[in-house]
């Protein structure tokens, strides 16, 4: 099992080019926020940012130098995958939110968001993940409800490029005992 993890890790740079997309994502989700068109617009908006993760996510696979969409035999591959997946169940949540209660939309968004990334913890060896999908699930929930959206959608660009620092440390440390 520690074999096929490490392979993972060092395949997948522990998910570092999404994490890098999401940086991008957040900070145009924040951007969003702090207009004035309306939260209906505002929110749909929001979703069509969430487009942008594959091509940004192969883009920064290429910097790198991951290879995110290695066709292998690893199962621990196969769960990173399945991890991803069990997100979309969970917009379905804030898809309901978008018609019923328009102002948590972002919210949930970004509590959905932080809460998915947990599984890689254990994934990717990883405690960045550990303490980064706690902390935004709790923290978006909390700052948006005091502050607001744009508040919390700013604490999860914040968040984020902690992470993918955060990544990069473990990565070479990582390498250094390979």
């Amino acid at each position: 099992m520690d074999a096929l993890k490490k392979d993972a890790i060092m395949t997948q740079k522990k998910g570092l080019p999404f994490i890098m997309a999401s940086v991008v994502i957040w900070m145009l989700i924040f951007l969003l926020q702090l207009g004035d068109r309306g939260i209906k617009a505002t929110n749909m908006l929001t979703f069509m940012c969430s487009c942008l993760l594959m091509p940004l996510a192969f883009f920064f696979s290429k910097i790198v130098k991951a290879d995110i969409f290695q066709k292998t035999d690893n199962p621990i591959n196969k769960m990173g995958f399945l991890c991803t997946m069990n997100q979309m169940l969970y917009i379905l949540i804030v898809m309901w939110a978008f018609s019923q209660k328009p102002d948590a939309m972002m919210m949930l968004y970004a509590m959905v968001f932080g809460a998915h990334l947990l599984p890689f913890g254990w994934l990717y060896n990883s405690r960045g993940y550990t303490v980064a999908s706690i902390t935004e699930t709790i923290g978006a929930l909390v700052l948006a409800m005091i502050f607001g959206n744009a508040t919390a959608a700013a604490f999860m660009v914040v968040m984020e490029a902690l992470l993918t620092i955060r990544l990069f440390i473990e990565l070479r440390k990582e390498s250094q005992t390979s």
